[in-house]
């Protein structure tokens, strides 16, 4: 059967990555780079998609990786090169600005601006400004859409906000994985694409570790970001040039 997944060749054999690492590769691969630079497990990697190689930036180990069966890259990179995270597309927020907690900034949000083609629960990637150019917090919000479920998504907890003041006015915009590919069931693979890493303090790029506590804090500042459980607690940050 064709490989649903991002692979490593391991004694000869291609293995199927973890569903964490799988995500962190897939998100990286859409966004259209030949490069990308993570940390898992306390390891740093840098991953080469035109060579297919992944390297231990610790040991200098290198193993062969392929991407899922007919997978391509888009034709040109779809954010600007640099730091990034990954989001739900919140309900009703399609052709609208939204504001995010910073990840490496307590108490500091991002403004994105949403395309007016988003669907709910698709994945966005969200470029990382620096952090003095983040926007300030929201004086108000409105409430986030309740999930089908009943709950709250992540992605739903995001604060939908119009007329957002940011710190010299700069928003960044949010672009959606995958929209290069069209065929059938590829809206869900990404959504799930889109779905919170449950490790996601170790994701953090160029070995910036205290930047999953950031996310964590953040989360806790913003209130709704954190949808229930520990495990649901912001999302990696991976380095694309």
């Amino acid at each position: 059967m064709p490989a649903a997944a991002f692979q490593v060749k391991l004694g000869g054999e291609w293995k199927n990555y973890s569903a964490d690492e799988d995500k962190i590769l897939k998100r990286a691969y859409l966004a259209g780079f030949p490069n990308a630079r993570y940390t898992l497990r306390k390891q740093k990697y840098e991953v080469d998609f035109k060579g297919m190689h992944q390297k231990n930036l610790a040991s200098g180990k290198s193993r062969d990786i392929r991407p899922p069966f007919k997978w391509s890259q888009p034709a040109k990179p779809i954010v600007e090169a640099g730091p990034t995270f990954c989001i739900k597309v919140p309900p009703g927020s399609a052709g609208t600005a939204i504001q995010v907690p910073h990840p490496r900034a307590k108490g500091q949000f991002i403004t994105v601006n949403v395309p007016a083609g988003a669907k709910p629960g698709q994945a966005m990637l969200v470029p990382v400004p620096p952090v003095e150019a983040a926007g300030a917090a929201p004086a108000a919000a409105a409430a986030p859409a309740p999930a089908a479920s009943g709950g709250m998504s992540t992605g739903a907890k995001v604060a939908v906000a119009g007329g957002v003041v940011a710190v010299g006015g700069l928003a960044v915009a949010g672009a959606l994985l995958g929209e290069h590919i069209a065929e059938e069931g590829w809206d869900a693979t990404m959504a799930d694409l889109g779905d919170v890493a449950e490790t996601a303090g170790e994701h953090i790029v160029d070995g910036a570790e205290t930047a999953g506590e950031a996310i964590g804090d953040a989360a806790g500042d913003a209130g709704d970001w954190i949808a229930g459980a520990a495990d649901d607690v912001g999302d990696f940050i991976m380095d694309l040039f």
